[in-house]
């Protein structure tokens, strides 16, 4: 059950709800991808991805709501994929490397998983370490210093 102005997630879940007031919000599903440094300096856009095509008049106007380093991206599913991971390696993410070798945390994850993108990152000098879904809490320290408190801004909205 939704409750207007009210989000809520459980521990560990992917997916954060939001309901609002509008009809057809119930539907307006999308996931956002963060890549944070160990420096702290934001060099990656943020990336959000909505289900869709992208292609109404209204999202086109929400889009232009957006804050400019936030990326948006559609598909059917509203969710990362091989191909708009591949994207997202090669632009914006590869260029901030400036070819130096790269330790990157990820989630094991299908999409990150594939052939061509383990030959991407082989190609790229990237280092990946893959953290199981149910080991987050114990080896992610992501999800308690930057997932949680983005998420409680967004209760916030």
């Amino acid at each position: 059950m939704y409750h207007e102005g009210q989000t809520y997630h459980s521990i560990g879940e992917h997916t954060l709800w939001v309901q609002g007031s509008q009809s057809g919000w119930d539907k307006h599903q999308g996931t956002i991808q963060l890549t944070v440094f160990a420096d702290g300096i934001l060099r990656v856009k943020s990336l959000m991805f909505f289900r869709g095509q992208g292609v109404t008049s209204i999202i086109a106007k929400e889009k232009k709501e957006y804050d400019l380093p936030v990326v948006i991206k559609f598909n059917p599913k509203a969710y990362a994929n091989e191909k708009n991971f591949l994207e997202w390696l090669d632009e914006p993410l590869v260029p901030v490397l400036n070819c130096q070798p790269t330790l990157h945390a990820l989630e094991l994850f299908r999409a990150h998983t594939t052939q061509q993108i383990q030959d991407t990152f082989l190609a790229k000098d990237i280092t990946v370490s893959f953290i199981l879904g149910r080991c987050r809490s114990l080896v992610q320290p992501l999800d308690v210093g930057i997932s949680r408190p983005f998420k409680n801004i967004l209760k916030v909205f």
